[in-house]
């Protein structure tokens, strides 16, 4: 497993989510963002190249550039929009059940329409990277006919 490309505070500095969010709580969605959903962007080539470079800390020129200004804020709502999808319940050896601070109000609606909006969010950035990606010439870079939109893709809602 490479290494995480963003942390909790990143998602607080992107997000409306609280830094103090456990790390074993979001560890996970991180992991999915980027397993799902970055290296599906990128490409494998590409997305190594970045990982490589950013766990040497050798980012640099455009690779870093793309880094700080899409891939990141990218990771960060797409992990934003499976957390508030998935992160509501845990399993234990007891069994799955809710996570529900004491004296607190579940609003399962307004998670819903809130993982929904990171997630366009996510979805428009993007379609704006991609754009971005066709005028590098990054020799990692996937042809553009490969590349695989999250937007193309239809998916199923739960409501």
């Amino acid at each position: 497993m490479s290494k995480l490309l963003i942390n909790i505070e990143d998602i607080a500095k992107l997000s409306g989510f609280d830094g103090n969010i456990d790390n074993d709580s979001i560890n996970p969605f991180i992991f999915m963002a980027q397993n799902n959903d970055i290296k599906r962007i990128l490409g494998d080539e590409l997305y190594a190249k970045i990982v490589e470079d950013y766990e040497n800390e050798v980012l640099t020129g455009d690779y870093l550039t793309i880094y700080n200004d899409y891939i990141s804020i990218i990771q960060a709502y797409y992990t934003c929009f499976y957390y508030l999808q998935l992160g509501i319940a845990k399993v234990s050896q007891n069994g799955a059940y809710m996570v529900t601070p004491e004296k607190t109000e579940q609003l399962a609606d307004e998670r819903i329409r809130m993982a929904q909006m990171y997630e366009k969010l996510a979805v428009g950035l993007e379609v704006k990277f991609n754009e971005v990606l066709d005028a590098l010439n990054l020799p990692e870079r996937p042809a553009p006919s490969s590349i695989v939109s999250k937007s193309s893709f239809n998916w199923i809602r739960v409501k």
